[in-house]
């Protein structure tokens, strides 16, 4: 496991709300990273899976607008050195850029010290998978949602089973040449394709998969797909996730995956819910061409600093973090 998933894994033991937040506050006074940017350097998608909003009405006339490097740089000049992960990649499909290789470069130039790249991985071939990890990409998140070709293609429609499993093999050769490169899988599950878990073991053997995380199908609101049942789910739980975890197990892969109970609703009360919203708030960072953060936050004028200072970012802090003090552990 990697540093930035032992710093999550550290954040994740912490279940007081006031210690969280208030380590936020130490790392922004202190000038030190702690900020997640999750950059679409594209709106558009190569894809149009099922279960995703680019199969919905709302995607039939794809943006195709594309953040220009100047504007990157910007927002690097702006923001990077307080970004402790860069995942370039969130809604839409970051392999369509062109110049995605300067991306992770001109990331590494700037020191942020995780960088990753979510992707369905379609549009990838060797050359590129290599010229990324040279630049300086720490971790692959490979977005995939069947592991048959029946399945994979129903689901991730457009998308190509062999060349998955081409992807693959690919990987096998960039792994064994930068031996701290990481591959993490994203997997939907859903009453299709729950079944093809099973598989799991044998798609990927001679592969190391570093990190593996395993989501219920959610309902998002504009998609083609509209099975969100998980009863099948529930009923396979225990041969499937049960399979997962004895594969993680052996091959010392940090497995993200829902308890039974929780599968369908990630249920927590309503201060939980609203201390993970604020710490999320306070943490996480959006960007894509023509927005990073906030509508106001103009990243070509405006720092990090600067913004903070004079919208009262501090004093907002503390105004939050005041009401968990009475449930300071």
């Amino acid at each position: 496991m990697n540093s930035f998933y032992s710093l999550l894994k550290v954040v994740g033991s912490i279940r007081s709300p006031f210690v969280r937040h208030c380590g936020v506050l130490a790392f922004y006074l202190l000038k030190k990273r702690y900020l997640g940017l999750y950059l679409d350097p594209t709106k558009a998608c190569n894809l149009k899976c099922r279960m995703c909003f680019f199969s919905g009405e709302s995607h039939k006339h794809p943006d195709r607008t594309q953040l220009s490097l100047d504007d990157y740089k910007s927002m690097a000049d702006a923001m990077f050195h307080r970004v402790m992960r860069l995942q370039i990649g969130c809604g839409a499909e970051p392999t369509l850029y062109k110049e995605l290789v300067q991306l992770v470069r001109i990331g590494r130039e700037r020191r942020v010290p995780h960088i990753s790249l979510t992707t369905n991985g379609n549009l990838l071939t060797k050359e590129k998978l290599d010229a990324l990890a040279e630049a300086g990409l720490d971790e692959l998140i490979l977005s995939v949602h069947g592991l048959t070709k029946a399945t994979y293609e129903y689901l991730m429609q457009h998308a190509r089973f062999d060349v998955f499993m081409r992807l693959l093999g690919d990987l096998k050769g960039v792994k064994a040449k930068h031996p701290g490169f990481k591959l993490r899988i994203n997997y939907t599950v859903n009453e299709n394709n729950v079944d093809d878990l099973l598989l799991f073991p044998d798609v990927f053997a001679g592969l190391d998969v570093d990190v593996l995380q395993v989501r219920p199908i959610q309902n998002l609101g504009d998609s083609d797909y509209k099975n969100f049942c998980l009863d099948k789910v529930y009923e396979r739980y225990d041969s499937v996730f049960g399979l997962l975890k004895e594969y993680a197990g052996t091959h010392g892969t940090l497995l993200i995956i829902p308890t039974k109970e929780n599968l369908d609703v990630l249920a927590s009360d309503d201060g939980q819910e609203k201390a993970e919203d604020y710490f999320q708030d306070l943490t996480y960072v959006y960007g894509n061409p023509g927005f990073l953060w906030r509508k106001d936050f103009d990243f070509k004028n405006d720092t990090f600093e600067s913004y903070c200072k004079k919208k009262g970012y501090l004093k907002a802090v503390l105004c939050g973090i005041l009401p968990f003090m009475k449930h300071a552990d």
